[in-house]
């Protein structure tokens, strides 16, 4: 039963106001540009979640001949995976909150030129060519050739065939289009690509999700000098990066569930802590303000630091773990965790409770000299060492 042209209209009404209430879309510009821009023209196979959350299903759609029921899956605010490789998802259209969201966050205008990192559907390379006023300004790329084959087939068909869809490894960005007012990674990061500094316009910004305590807070950033600085925006979650931007162990990912029967130890929660939590993973945005801004300390404090089941904790791997959420503090094998955990909160707490965008940050290249800021923190990643003040 395919759907007359009332029926996605009516749906995008209806998306663009509800993430309007949500105030993900706060601009005149964003809002237009989710008027304007059909999702599910950008959308051929899928997947949602199964009846009772277990396990995935696949939705086979036709972008020409859209069905109501699939019209409603697209039209929510879901990310929707579209790619599966070795059995883990490859690539996606993320959740339209956090696609308006970043949006809102980078600033575009008539006439900016954009660099694109993860191509996915080709859904935000479309809203980004509406509000620039220029599909010839976007340029978007990816590493996954059959990805980037099919974005500009539907990025054609959906009336977007000047958009440029490049098939390389987004580390090496697009030398011959630079340089660019903004540059925006849709993919987890563990760094930042020395070639995208290199490419950024000298009054531009760039927008990256950086691999931080099992999220990926969005970074935006300038350049400053040799280096960049700026502030976190947004805590995010994002599908990990490949290549020369994925580092292993900066935190842990995962944690050791015990087995049945092995006890788990509780005391009380800390007053307030976590009021108004909404159950889900750090990258849903529904977290409590305060958990996601203590994650991030104790991700500055301590690198055993993650997102468990219960909440932000400290995870030792195999020889235990401690998280601290709105119903009270939990410990596995080993108590002096807890403690720990405890400790870093009064830090957290004696320092103001800051929350993610009280923190000034720099990034310099990994063999520039500095100083330790005092009093702050720095991260060690590939190509550049993160620095961080509370301001």
């Amino acid at each position: 039963m395919a759907s007359d042209e009332a029926g996605p209209r009516s749906l995008i009404e209806r998306y663009v106001r509800e993430l309007m209430a949500a105030k993900a879309i706060r601009s005149p510009e964003v809002e237009r540009a989710f008027r304007a821009v059909e999702r599910h023209r950008l959308l051929e196979t899928f997947y949602t979640r199964s009846a009772g959350g277990q396990g995935l299903s696949v939705v086979h759609h036709d972008p020409a001949s859209p069905r109501r029921e699939q019209l409603e899956l697209i039209y929510c605010d879901d990310a929707l995976v579209t790619r599966f490789i070795g059995g883990m998802p490859a690539s996606s259209t993320s959740a339209p909150s956090l696609v308006a969201r970043m949006l809102e966050v980078l600033g575009l205008g008539e006439g900016t030129k954009v660099l694109e990192i993860g191509a996915g559907t080709g859904y935000n390379a479309a809203l980004m060519a509406e509000i620039t006023g220029d599909q010839d300004l976007v340029i978007t790329v990816d590493v996954l050739e059959d990805v980037a084959e099919q974005t500009r087939r539907l990025l054609a068909g959906a009336g977007y065939p000047r958009i440029r869809v490049l098939a390389r490894d987004g580390f090496d960005g697009a030398r011959e289009e630079a340089p660019f007012d903004r540059i925006v990674a849709t993919v987890g990061c563990s760094d930042i690509s020395p070639h995208w500094t290199g490419q950024l316009a000298e009054d531009g910004a760039m927008l990256v999700p950086l691999e931080h305590s099992g999220g990926h807070p969005l970074f935006l950033l300038r350049k400053d000098g040799a280096g960049l600085r700026g502030r976190v925006a947004l805590w995010t979650g994002f599908m990990p990066v490949h290549g020369p931007l994925r580092i292993e162990g900066l935190w842990p990912q995962g944690y050791v569930r015990p087995s049945p029967g092995e006890p788990v130890r509780a005391a009380g929660p800390w007053p307030g802590f976590g009021a108004g939590r909404h159950h889900g993973p750090p990258g849903s945005l529904n977290l409590a303000a305060d958990e996601i801004d203590f994650l991030f300390f104790l991700g500055l404090s301590d690198r055993r630091a993650g997102w468990l089941e219960q909440g932000p904790g400290l995870n030792n791997g195999p020889d235990g773990w401690a998280a601290a959420g709105p119903e009270g503090i939990w410990w596995w094998k080993d108590a002096s965790l807890a403690a720990e955990l405890d400790r870093l909160h009064q830090e957290w707490a004696a320092r103001g409770r800051p929350a993610i965008s009280d923190y000034q940050v720099s990034f310099l290249p990994v063999d520039a000299p500095y100083d330790r800021p005092e009093r702050g923190w720095q991260v060690e990643r590939r190509f550049y060492r993160e620095l961080l003040t509370l301001s």
